[in-house]
């Protein structure tokens, strides 16, 4: 991979306003091209509005500019926002693929839904594959990798790494673990709701209206984090739930299927047949009563995501260089 040679600016165009993976991973990027003497910006869209660093974001060197276009500089776009190109006449752009799914808008719960919401996507803010093509692309995910390298579009590998509150957690002693199942409820809801339904003896808990410290705490706590979602990119709360001591049991849909994005044992990896059948009840019962076991599978997986801000910075080393 050549190194790209930016003589300008470098601006990182975020969503204003969103507390949410994507946007922090944009700040982290803004923050860590700074490290390397790049003359990077955080630039919030809708651009014509006015937008503040959100407080969670404030940690990061990640100084706001307004949008320009301006030639010798670099324009990077998430998927969400491929609408943009268009505007774009001087800068060269880049797309980094913090996700699939979301770049058509679909769910993953429903096929037909979701081949009407692809279709009716790129009739409105994204841009077909075939129009990026002279873009750079970035890709958070072995996923998205290989989804561009289906259209015949080169990527490069650009991942992230967890806020230093999930990284550095302690996953406490396992006696101090008790038997309870984390899950997302913004991620695989039907599947969730259904598993809630048929197991009404285990104690399910949802992530939601939490900060970071009060999600942190809950997973400290948990035995089993679930996600049955599509996973459009290699998802955050997986690795931060592993990170707190977690067994990790996840679907087969999205980069939870292949082993580089989610580097767990098969058995933790359940088809819609386990799922609906006793798989999964059976699963959970093993984990509850031999949990110190079953942790231990996950020993390689922390490792990995905890290495992952060294490997996020040798990616930006080789890509951009220092200045």
């Amino acid at each position: 991979m050549s190194r790209l040679d930016i003589k300008g600016k470098i601006l990182v165009c975020c969503p204003g306003s969103a507390v949410t993976g994507g946007p922090e991973l944009m700040h982290q990027l803004v923050n860590e091209l700074r490290k390397l003497n790049h003359e990077a910006y955080i630039c919030y869209f809708p651009f014509e509005r006015k937008h503040d660093c959100p407080d969670d974001y404030k940690e990061y060197n990640a100084p706001q500019m307004r949008f320009s276009d301006e030639e010798g500089d670099l324009i990077i776009l998430p998927e969400i926002a491929t609408c943009f190109v268009m505007k774009i006449q001087q800068a060269r752009v880049a797309i980094w693929w913090l996700s699939v799914d979301n770049y058509f808008r679909g769910c993953g719960e429903n096929w037909v839904k979701d081949s009407f919401a692809k279709v009716k996507t790129l009739f409105r803010d994204r841009l077909p594959l075939i129009c990026l093509r002279k873009c750079l692309h970035f890709t958070q995910s072995a996923y998205a990798r290989n989804f561009l390298s289906s259209a015949f579009i080169p990527s490069m590998m650009l991942t992230d790494y967890l806020n230093l509150i999930h990284l550095n957690a302690k996953d406490g002693s396992i006696y101090l673990k008790k038997n309870i199942i984390v899950y997302n409820p913004k991620k695989g809801v039907l599947k969730t709701k259904a598993l809630i339904a048929t197991n009404p003896n285990v104690d399910f808990v949802p992530v939601q209206g939490m900060t970071r410290d009060e999600v942190s705490t809950l997973l400290s706590t948990a035995k089993i984090y679930i996600d049955f979602g599509h996973h459009p990119g290699k998802d955050r709360l997986p690795r931060e739930a592993a990170m707190a001591g977690c067994c990790i049991v996840t679907g087969i849909q999205g980069s939870a299927r292949n082993d580089e994005d989610v580097p767990i044992l098969s058995v933790y990896k359940l088809d819609d047949g386990c799922i609906h059948g006793g798989g999964f009840r059976s699963l959970v019962v093993s984990i509850f009563n031999d949990f110190e076991l079953h942790s231990a599978n996950f020993k390689e997986y922390r490792a990995k995501i905890r290495n992952e801000p060294t490997a996020f910075r040798h990616q930006l080393g080789d890509i951009f260089g220092k200045r």
